[in-house]
């Protein structure tokens, strides 16, 4: 998420550092998020550690929001790497956030969600300075808290990795596209982009995005212009519309968002 004068990233699994680099140098960023400790929403730390230090490096340490227990599992990864005890403090400043508490990083305002995932998980809602609303699940199965904090959103970031809720465990912790989708309708929100969203699961993803024009795919390249949603809606009389438009480019002034699969 980006606004005028913040970057933030929010998970960091595997290839995202590679993924971010055309958009923004990671070590620009203001803060990465993680909302839990399962390696495909944060094992990209490793990548971003071998990259800060060099060329480049201003000294400055990158602030990383982990959610309880992860500096020690920060702790436990280093040694999984061969690598010595403080080895991710040289570059990052590692931080566990409370999740009952809101943070500020620069000029957007951040609280937590509660997911229902396997291990203790958040998503999070981001407020940029103009009001405007951006909530990413993370990880979760259904969710009363997740409607309710997205309620009005202009944006939700939302997973959608099942195609049956049968796929998933007893005790759930994840969505069926369709619950992904219903969610964004229920919360009436401007704009869904599903996202962590299986391969073979794609021909579904676009049947369920193509009929919702509100509905998009989360995909690499992928980024909407939030002031494009909050106008859209102006335009329409209503209180939120995403249009259905294609993706607008990276703006200079309005809060943007990138969004992977």
């Amino acid at each position: 998420m980006e606004t005028a004068s913040t970057g933030i990233l929010i998970d960091c699994g595997q290839g995202v550092i590679r993924g971010t680099m055309p958009i923004r140098d990671p070590r620009e960023l203001d803060a990465i998020v993680v909302g839990h400790l399962h390696a495909d929403h944060y094992i990209d730390v490793v990548s971003l550690r071998y990259l800060l230090p060099w060329a480049g490096f201003s000294g400055r340490r990158l602030p990383i929001l982990l959610p309880p227990g992860g500096r020690q599992r920060m702790d436990e990864l280093a040694s999984a790497i061969s690598e010595r005890p403080g080895f991710f403090d040289h570059t990052f400043d590692v931080r566990e956030y409370d999740p009952d508490a809101e943070v500020r990083i620069g000029d957007v305002d951040l609280t937590f969600v509660p997911g229902n995932h396997y291990v203790p998980a958040w998503g999070c809602r981001l407020r940029d300075p103009a009001g405007h609303v951006v909530v990413v699940s993370g990880d979760t199965g259904p969710n009363d808290v997740l409607v309710e904090s997205a309620r009005g959103a202009d944006l939700l970031i939302v997973e959608a990795t099942l195609l049956a809720a049968g796929e998933d465990d007893p005790k759930r912790g994840h969505l069926t596209v369709d619950e992904a989708v219903a969610i964004g309708r229920d919360a009436k929100v401007g704009r869904t982009v599903l996202v962590h969203h299986r391969s073979q699961n794609h021909e579904a993803v676009v049947v369920a995005a193509q009929a919702a024009e509100t509905v998009d795919i989360g995909r690499p390249g992928l980024v909407i212009e939030v002031d494009d949603i909050a106008r859209s809606a102006d335009r329409d009389g209503v209180d939120h519309d995403g249009g259905g438009g294609p993706p607008a480019t990276l703006g200079d002034t309005s809060t943007t968002i990138a969004a992977a699969s």
